[in-house]
């Protein structure tokens, strides 16, 4: 306990207390508990002396007494204000002993009075390691001070320096730079600036000018930001800019793209970022109101100050989200819309989490679709400012690795690509999407369904895709119809439910024995096969590893492609009789029967009941979805080839093993959420296998078992509802 001095030096009310004794990981660690602690006590403390091994001593800031270090005579500069310096004897002293930092008090008093600002101290307007790094970055960049310390408050919001600090640092730097010396700082630090205002990493930046050279440090910034790579992307992504404005993407200033500075020699998470700035009229850009950023968010180049009326330049406000995107998905360009269709489809049913969509030619351009494809885009919710939808955007990205779009409601779409060709075409047919889906709205059918057919009444209440609880009315119809939900959707197996088991054990199984050794010899060298080859090489190692009987080793190309076509077709074998449900052996199984559907060779074969089954569900609003060990290609092959004509137009989706084995309660799951039902017990799983029953009731599906010729044999009481026609649902 302190004790009281005289009423002639410092009330009680004012005692500044020494900060508490204690043992300390590391060094760093001591010294910010110091420092932390005096901040609150209203004094500040520096390194008096040190071993950095051994002990440190921390003194007051106002300890020792000024010394007039200028010489004297009658023109000598005098100082203007009186010292701050009071020869404050207050000490702590930090001694390592045994790894660990110890804390003492050697003398806790102080002889002045609590700062009533913290920017009186010197040491609180110093900069740290991490500052110094980008003040250094932002001077070989060009920088002024005044937007150096822009950046550094964005970075710090709690920081006190003023220009003048900054200044005084950019004026070390030419100093060290013409002595050929460098501003000591770590190898190991990382500070770079970031628009999101995060740290990254130094060690995984593509270009970062932080060497040991200040002039090496200029000259390698400039010679990459005027390099042709950068200069074209900078004018493409102008060009782009005026082009969406004509499309109504990005107008009010509105809207924002990104692009990737394509560089074979780097590769794509490293390579230097271009991006729109904000506040900016995107029908008059040019390339020299681009940004220029390093993969990590570090600011290279921006626009330069423009008069009145132009705005003050500020890099857009996305920017923190198509990083994002671009760790995330690998991505080579992200476009932010602002197009009214984008706008209105997340308004028409106002809960919904989703949006869904089928059966639409425009389909074919997104990304790892089909026309026969279900399309989802998942729907967050809008923000007040760009920045705060951050969080959101990243828990969508993840809950629908397959999407390449993300809608925001009320707001607009961010919508990504490989290349910006990608990210463009993509973009142009997801609006044109929105703008059918809202149409078909307004003319009361229903987008969501393979026949776009009216929005059906279920139960008194109208269906129309999407995973929401009211909706907006329809244009075509009465004012008292109310959109509500219809989530009712059947998943069917194809061996045994929809098509004869002995179809697929008798004619698909042995087409591929039979052609196996041709299909291969004829298309080795494509990518589809060399692929198809690979993924059963990397199968047969785990079976071999394994011991799985039937397995034979592969060998190396080098040996000639007839040795590897055998031994190929050998496993493949095997893996049919075992009837075994790998990817490996499904995938090239799809591609041979392609050719024999292509050829007329091969003709799907489905039960006398399934046409009219799917009519009816069909016309009823009810939405139906296919999984079976066939690959999604095959399982399309047998549809639209089939005996009784096309019947893809009444199938919303496929599943494959690829999202796990049907006898797995967990792909149960992740189909549940990827169709985008309210309730696991709306979706009807019916399938001949008393596993995969089991498998989706643990999940929370209703099940019913199918019973066809040649099913097999059940258990007695196995509790599920049983049927021998599809036409009993």
């Amino acid at each position: 306990m302190m004790e009281v001095q005289d009423s002639n030096e410092i009330t009680e009310r004012n005692i500044m207390l020494p900060p508490p004794v204690g043992i300390f990981q590391t060094r760093e660690d001591l010294l910010k508990h110091v420092r932390d602690f005096a901040l609150t006590q209203g004094y500040m403390v520096s390194i008096k002396d040190s071993s950095k091994d051994r002990y440190v001593t921390i003194a007051c800031d106002r300890g020792g007494l000024y010394r007039k270090r200028l010489k004297t005579g009658e023109n000598m500069r005098q100082r203007k204000t009186s010292s701050r310096l009071t020869n404050c004897p207050f000490e702590v002293v930090g001694k390592k002993d045994d790894d660990l930092w110890t804390l003492s008090i050697k003398h806790g008093e102080h002889n002045h009075e609590p700062s009533n600002d913290i920017s009186d101290h010197p040491s609180c307007r110093r900069f740290t390691e991490e500052e110094v790094i980008i003040i250094r970055e932002m001077t070989a960049a060009g920088k002024r001070p005044r937007q150096i310390l822009k950046v550094l408050r964005q970075r710090n919001p709690n920081l006190v320096s003023d220009s003048r600090n900054v200044y005084n640092v950019k004026a070390k730097i030419r100093r060290e730079i013409l002595s050929g010396k460098s501003m000591d700082s770590p190898s190991t630090s990382s500070g770079t600036i970031n628009v999101n205002g995060t740290e990254a990493s130094a060690a995984t930046a593509p270009f970062q000018p932080m060497v040991q050279n200040g002039t090496a440090v200029a000259e390698s910034t400039q010679a990459c930001l005027e390099s042709n790579p950068v200069k074209e992307t900078r004018a493409l992504v102008s060009e782009l800019c005026r082009h969406f404005y004509t499309l109504g993407w990005v107008s009010g200033t509105g809207g924002s793209i990104t692009m990737k500075v394509h560089d074979d020699s780097i590769p794509k998470p490293h390579q230097l970022v271009v991006m729109s700035p904000s506040g900016v009229q995107k029908e008059r850009m040019v390339p020299e109101d681009m940004y220029v950023l390093s993969s990590d968010g570090f600011i290279l180049s921006m626009p330069p100050f423009k008069p009145y009326p132009h705005a003050p330049p500020k890099c857009t406000d996305c920017a923190p989200l198509f990083l994002k995107v671009y760790g995330m998905r690998n991505a080579g360009a992200v476009i932010h819309s602002h197009g009214m269709e984008s706008c209105l489809v997340t308004m028409i049913h106002p809960f919904s989490k989703e949006f869904r969509i089928t059966h639409m030619e425009m389909i074919k351009g997104i990304q790892g679709h089909g026309y026969h494809d279900e399309l989802v885009v998942p729907i967050i919710e809008n923000a007040a400012h760009e920045g705060d939808l951050t969080e959101s955007l990243i828990e969508a990205i993840r809950a629908y690795p397959k999407t390449t779009a993300v809608l925001v409601r009320n707001h607009g779409v961010y919508i990504w690509g490989d290349s910006w060709i990608s990210a463009k075409t993509q973009a142009e047919c997801y609006h044109y999407l929105f703008d059918a889906a809202i149409k078909l709205h307004q003319l009361g059918l229903d987008w969501s369904t393979p026949s776009h057919g009216p929005i059906r009444n279920v139960n008194g209440v109208c269906g129309c895709g999407g995973n929401m609880s009211r909706g907006l009315k329809a244009g075509a119809l009465g004012l008292d119809y109310v959109i509500e939900p219809s989530q009712r959707c059947i998943l069917l197996e194809i061996e045994g439910t929809t098509t004869p088991t002995s179809f697929v054990t008798d004619v698909l199984f042995p087409y591929v024995n039979d052609n196996v050794v041709k299909h291969l010899t004829a298309t080795y060298d494509s990518e589809e096969t060399q692929d198809d080859i690979n993924l059963l090489r990397s199968q047969i190692q785990s079976d071999l590893e394994q011991g799985v009987v039937g397995a034979v080793p592969v060998p190396p190309d080098y040996m000639g492609k007839e040795l590897v076509i055998a031994s190929l077709a050998a496993n493949v074998e095997a893996m049919i009789a075992a009837d075994r449900k790998v990817t490996a052996l499904k995938q090239l199984q799809g591609h041979i029967w392609r050719t024999g559907f292509q050829r007329n060779e091969l003709v799907g074969m489905v039960f006398d009941d399934v046409p009219e089954a799917l009519e009816r569900w069909q016309s009823s609003g009810i939405k139906v979805y296919i999984y079976s060990s066939g690959s999604r290609e095959a399982q399309q092959l047998l549809f639209g080839n089939s005996n009784y004509g096309d019947l893809r137009k009444y199938l919303c989706g496929f599943f494959d093993t690829t999202v796990g084995s049907k006898k797995e309660t967990q792909s149960f799951v992740d189909i549940l959420q990827t169709v985008g039902v309210d309730r696991p017990a709306d979706l009807l799983f019916v399938t001949d296998a008393f596993q995969e029953a089991v498998a989706a009731r643990a999940a929370g599906l209703e099940v019913i078992i199918s019973i066809r010729p040649g099913s097999g044999p059940l258990p007695e009481n196995h509790g599920f509802r049983t049927v021998e026609s599809l036409l009993e649902i």
